[in-house]
């Protein structure tokens, strides 16, 4: 499987906006709070995600970066919440990243026209969404990307481009580092 994502900025108005039209018009995932280390390498992710509001927990890794491209595979593995507090330790002995984030996420999923909708709030992002679908092979990428945009075009959002998730991304990550 692959995974398709995209991402934008919100602004309050229009995040409260977009979480009640959703509410109305999608089909409610659920709130999905999570407390996340992030193990930020030059050409990959690793996640080790509370996820406070399902009570369990996983290790996520995604084999690219943020804004070095919107298709990827990501690898999941859950495990017991209870166990979390261990697994960052031994991530946090192990693993040798560039660089290391962690924040609170405050998060609410829905599905609408077959797209699966995130509207968050984090410190580092501010009021932001992500809109993704999980596709099978590379032959499905082309409509499900348009898909997404269409999305984003009927909610009145702007998804970023690449060039400027990797500017953002950079940025946050520097601010991270002034706060360690």
């Amino acid at each position: 499987m692959l995974e398709i994502e995209k991402r934008g900025f919100l602004s309050e108005e229009k995040y409260q906006w977009i979480l009640s039209f959703l509410e109305k018009h999608g089909k409610d995932l659920g709130a999905d709070d999570k407390d996340v280390i992030y193990y930020i390498y030059s050409d990959m992710l690793l996640k080790i995600v509370n996820n406070v509001s399902k009570s369990n927990a996983k290790i996520s890794l995604k084999t690219n970066k943020i804004g070095e491209g919107s298709i990827f595979p990501e690898t999941e593995i859950f495990f017991d919440q209870k166990d979390f507090e261990d697994m960052k330790y031994i991530f946090d002995a192990m693993a040798r990243p560039e660089n290391v984030m962690r924040g609170i996420q405050k998060r609410k999923n829905f599905e609408y026209k077959n797209c699966e909708f995130a509207i968050k709030w984090s410190e580092a992002w501010g009021f932001h969404f992500e809109v993704e679908k999980m596709v099978n092979n590379l032959d499905e990428v082309v409509q499900a990307e348009k898909e997404l945009y269409a999305v984003a075009d009927e909610l009145g959002i702007e998804i970023l481009s690449e060039d400027e998730l990797k500017k953002f991304t950079k940025k946050a990550e520097e601010n991270a580092n002034k706060k360690l």
